[in-house]
């Protein structure tokens, strides 16, 4: 069922260059974390305010995919990929020299935009090049990659802050944008055929959405890993306020401490990336999900039971690894089941993970201010939904036979 070129592994080169591309996102995000303060005092606005600079790029990040996934099946994946991060330098160059909120919000939902529309064409063109098992691999090495985002971006962002300012934090992005866009034009060529795109036809991309979002077999995976992302957001909104407010730790330390812990999703990755040769790729999300939970509920206990912040970041490290290995074979399980618009189906399904993103960063912050517990008891919740749903998907890809295309021989 395959051909010549989903029967080879994909070039080294091609998918460092997509797993880079994956970097932006994440870089955005958790770069400028530990400066948000800073900057709320320098434009003079409340810090619930400034969370909206977060809030309003997952939004764009989330709903851009929407739309740039038909346009990407009709277009290629090269041309609007390097247009993507050209928007990227050059809106990173605005919020640097942005003199209000609302400059620094409007570059920020713009940036967010750009972001959406690299990171829904790095991962289409993954299925366009490899599927099953070398997918999956594929999908882990690149979230090897962008998980060193959470990992490095925290605490480069905390250093970069502190010696040149917040501004010099997007100067830092821009730099970041210009090397993927050099590395794109040397190492990506364009992987979907022509006789492989579908029009833009607005008509078209209705009845094509709909008939993505009908499909019983995508969306349980999809749904599942809507709840990994939603995880994910709510330990992001809520850590630096249980962390730096709860626990007392200094703006560079909690970069350190959220960056320690974000190596746990690197390390998920690159097991799910091993493990997958081994272990059904439904079972091995299914483990992600439940690591989730346990991790969730070892920080819930470790807060109520006066352990305190060590059994936390304990709990969110075991938590964090299994996310690393959920969210790649949750996101390789969903798109096996597509063969056509796979534009489309990857829009859906980066947009409504991000969507809830949006959604859990305030909820997660408002829920911190009551205290830690409740934070991780939120976390706890989410991990419950991730696992199952990942459980019903397990027993779905068994139902439907769908292990034709995803098992390791």
């Amino acid at each position: 069922m395959t051909t010549d070129i989903l029967s080879r592994p994909a070039p080294l080169r091609i998918a460092v260059g997509l797993g880079l591309i994956t970097l932006l996102g994440p870089a955005s995000v958790d770069m400028y974390l530990p400066s948000i303060p800073v900057m709320a005092d320098d434009l003079a606005i409340p810090y619930t305010t400034m969370q909206l600079t977060l809030t309003v790029f997952l939004l764009a990040m989330g709903g851009g995919q929407l739309v740039f996934g038909p346009v990407i099946d009709a277009l290629g994946r090269r041309r609007p990929l390097l247009a993507a991060i050209a928007l990227f330098v050059a809106t990173s160059l605005w919020a640097a020299s942005a003199q209000s909120v609302e400059s620094l919000i409007a570059a920020r939902f713009l940036q967010g935009l750009a972001a959406s529309l690299a990171l829904v064409t790095a991962m289409s063109s993954v299925r366009d090049v490899a599927e099953g098992v070398r997918a999956a691999q594929l999908f882990a090495l690149l979230m090897t990659i962008q998980g060193l985002g959470p990992v490095l971006a925290p605490a480069v962002g905390g250093v970069i802050g502190e010696a040149f300012g917040w501004r010099g934090v997007f100067l830092a992005l821009a730099a970041l944008g210009v090397g993927v866009a050099a590395n794109t034009l040397a190492n990506l060529p364009e992987s979907l055929a022509h006789d492989k795109r579908s029009s833009l036809n607005l008509s078209a991309v209705m009845r094509t959405y709909a008939g993505i979002v009908s499909d019983r077999r995508f969306m349980l995976p999809g749904l599942a890993l809507a709840a990994v992302f939603f995880f994910l957001f709510a330990y992001i909104g809520g850590a630096s306020y249980a962390y730096q407010t709860g626990y007392g730790l200094s703006p560079r330390d909690f970069g350190f401490v959220f960056g320690a812990t974000g190596t746990a999703v690197l390390i998920g990755a690159m097991a799910s990336a091993k493990l997958v040769t081994r272990l059904r790729i439904e079972a091995l999300a299914l483990a992600g999900a439940l690591a989730m939970l346990a991790g969730a509920l070892i920080g819930l206990f470790s807060a109520l039971g006066g352990v305190g912040l060590p059994g936390i970041v304990t709990g969110m490290f075991l938590a964090l690894a299994g996310l690393g290995i959920a969210e790649a074979t949750l996101m390789s399980v969903a798109l096996a089941t597509r063969t056509t618009a796979l534009g489309a189906s990857a829009a859906l399904l980066g947009a409504f993970p991000l969507l809830l993103g949006a959604a859990a960063t305030p909820v997660a912050a408002m829920v911190a201010e009551i205290g830690a517990a409740h934070w991780l008891g939120l976390l706890a919740a989410t991990g419950l939904a991730a696992s199952g749903l990942a459980f019903t998907t397990a027993r779905m890809v068994s139902r439907h036979g769908l292990q034709v295309g995803l098992q390791h021989g």
